[in-house]
């Protein structure tokens, strides 16, 4: 089976652009009293580590132009930071690589991939 990787802007669908899945700064995990950060602060303006989600407008332009693909993201229960959703084709499964690359997403969440250059794919 096949695994190609892609360069994502994983997006939960339904999830406001710019928010994740929890519930804001006090979901799931953290409470206000909690003092660290998993952003950067730099000059006062913190840098996350996660690429902002696409609009749904492009969402929708990329699913009909053939640039984005969709599918239900299924997390590795053995090692969390691999995670595949199935190919268009229903063949093969699409890899993708880490946690930065899954941007929020959690297992069984509707995502879109947009492919990685076929050059820098991990096949199997």
């Amino acid at each position: 089976m096949s695994h190609p990787d892609y360069r994502l802007n994983l997006r939960p669908l339904g999830t406001p652009r710019g928010t994740s899945s929890l519930a804001g700064p006090c979901g799931v995990g953290a409470s206000p009293g909690d003092k660290k950060s998993k952003s950067k602060t730099i000059r006062g303006k913190k840098k996350s580590i996660f690429e902002t989600y696409l609009s749904k407008e492009d969402v929708s332009e990329g699913l009909k132009r053939g640039t984005l693909i969709q599918g239900v993201l299924r997390i590795n229960p053995k090692k969390f930071h691999e995670a595949f959703i199935p190919s268009p084709d229903g063949d093969r499964d699409i890899f993708i690589d880490g946690v930065v690359a899954r941007n929020r997403a959690l297992n069984g969440d509707l995502v879109v991939v947009n492919l990685l250059p076929e050059e820098q794919w991990k096949v199997s």
